[in-house]
Parts: C-alpha cells; sequence; structure tokens
C-alpha cells in the first residue's frame, strides 16, 4: 500500500472479509509476539508466571493425577511445561512457529519424551486430534478472534476430542469489551521509534476501529508505515463478541454441560483484564 490508499480507503468495512486474524504465523511477527509471550513486565500475549501459577493450581486441582491435555493456542508452551511437571501429558497446538520452536526447544532441554508432550505448528480449526483427553484448554481470548461458525466447529472438535466426563476450559472476551473495542476511536496513532510488534523498524502505527451492531463483531484496521520509506502494510482482525448466554449455547449445542462461569478469585486474569475477560469450565 501507499499513503494515498489511506487517504482514499473505503469506510464501508466486511467484518471477517476486510479483516480476520493478523497473521501471526508470519516469521517476523511470530518472532515479535514471542518476545511480548516471554516477558515478565506485563500480562499481555501471557500472563506472568504469578498469576500463571494461581491458574494451574485451579486446573489441577480438577485433574485426576495423569490426565492427558489438549492446550489449543498453546502459544510457548508455559502451560504445558507445568502441566507436565504435575505428571499429566500434553498436546499443544498453535500457528506460531517461533512459539512452537521455543516450547519444542524448551521440552528437549528438559528430556520430556515425546509420548508425555507434544507440539504441533497448525491451525487450530485444521486440527484433528489423536486419540482422546481429560481436559481441553483454550486461554487467553482467542475464541473470539474467529467467526462463530468455526468457533462452533472449535467446539464440537474439542467436544469430540474429550473423553465422556472430561473438562473443557474456556477463557474468552466478554461482551462488552469486544464491543467497546469496535467503538472506540475510529482512528487514532501513535509513534514507534524502534522495534514494536507490527515492525522491526521505526514506524507509524494508524488504528481505526469499526462495530458492526448486527454482527456482534468489531474489526480493527492496522496501517503500518515504515519510517525511512514510508511503504504501508495493512493488517486487520475481527472479534466476535458473545454474552454469558452466548456462550453457554456454544457450550451446551457442542454436547457439554451448562458451563461454570469462574470469580478471578479461581481464575485471576491480570489487572488489564479485570472486567474484559470470563473464565467458563464445561463438562462433556
Amino acid at each position: 500500500m501507499k499513503i494515498k490508499d489511506i487517504i482514499n480507503r473505503s469506510m464501508d468495512v466486511a467484518p471477517w472479509v476486510d479483516g480476520e486474524k493478523i497473521p501471526w504465523n508470519d516469521p517476523g511477527l511470530s518472532q515479535r509476539i514471542l518476545a511480548s509471550h516471554l516477558s515478565q513486565d506485563t500480562d499481555w500475549a501471557s500472563r506472568r508466571f504469578d498469576i500463571i501459577d494461581r491458574q494451574l493450581d485451579w486446573i489441577n486441582s480438577r485433574l485426576k493425577p495423569g490426565s492427558r491435555i489438549l492446550d489449543l493456542g498453546c502459544g510457548p508452551g508455559f502451560y504445558t511445561q507445568w502441566l507436565i511437571g504435575l505428571g499429566h501429558s500434553c498436546v499443544g497446538v498453535d500457528f506460531s512457529p517461533a512459539s512452537i520452536e521455543y516450547a519444542r526447544q524448551k521440552a528437549a532441554e528438559s528430556g520430556t519424551p515425546e509420548d508425555r508432550l507434544t507440539y504441533i505448528l497448525g491451525d487450530i480449526r485444521q486440527y484433528q486430534p489423536d486419540g482422546l483427553f481429560d481436559c481441553v484448554m483454550m486461554i487467553f481470548g482467542e475464541i473470539n478472534v474467529f467467526t462463530e461458525s468455526d468457533a462452533r466447529h472449535i467446539f464440537q472438535m474439542a467436544s469430540q476430542a474429550l473423553r465422556p466426563g472430561g473438562l473443557f476450559i474456556l477463557e474468552g472476551h466478554t461482551f462488552n469489551a469486544v464491543e467497546e473495542t469496535g467503538m472506540s476511536p475510529t482512528m487514532w496513532w501513535h509513534a514507534a521509534e524502534g522495534e514494536g510488534l507490527m515492525a522491526s523498524e521505526p514506524h507509524l502505527c494508524l488504528q481505526e476501529n469499526f462495530w458492526d451492531e448486527a454482527g456482534r463483531t468489531a474489526t480493527t484496521r492496522y496501517y503500518i508505515i515504515d519510517g525511512e520509506t514510508a511503504e504501508t502494510r495493512l493488517f486487520c482482525s475481527s472479534m466476535t463478541a458473545y454474552t454469558e448466554e452466548g456462550y453457554s449455547h456454544l457450550f451446551t449445542g457442542s454436547g457439554f454441560q451448562p458451563p461454570v462461569f469462574l470469580s478471578t478469585e479461581q481464575w485471576p486474569v491480570g489487572a488489564p483484564f479485570e472486567g474484559q475477560m470470563m473464565t467458563m469450565a464445561a463438562v462433556k
């Protein structure tokens, strides 16, 4: 893109067409989001370890010894590595190559055999589970970045992957959080003097947000303008908003019992996400 393309852009946004998902499988983006995962300065991308420890305490208290766990969107493998240490076996799936490479490296360094810990690089929408699991988990609001039809497919896949009585743990954004994203100021920008999440060189980031009331969808465009060449890259993403009732329908429509909504005492989310995320657990 050129800057004039931004000036002449259309303001008619079609969710999931103009923007579906930021391509975190891009090598550069993948490496930069990994750095965010590994940082202990914030709770973005991955929570800090003290919060993860408390979440894992809750998970482990609901599992039988030696459970088999599937982590959808596992990132660099923090949860799976801890769960292996607690005596469980895990499969992690993520489409960020840098995160999966980091997770595999840590597993190799620890000497964990592949029959106890496996990492798969791929889109969770295309993942085909091998065998049955005692627990499926999908953390940090990843479900919202998929269309509702894709979300239903993921729920059905999770249900099919679980043994009877198995547990599905899901962390999603609240309806208000997604709506507020879409209804945020239409255009704002910031300057990055060095490497940022979207680019490795100094750049400008122009961001604009759109809310589709009928589709309950927020769409965000990011225009990344190179500080030297003024060349512009466009990234887009859309998010579906669900009420508690909407989440419950996804569970029950896929063969789960009605979900339990966890308190922040049971499942801390980190200060930036208080009131922005909710965590649910349901038994098949």
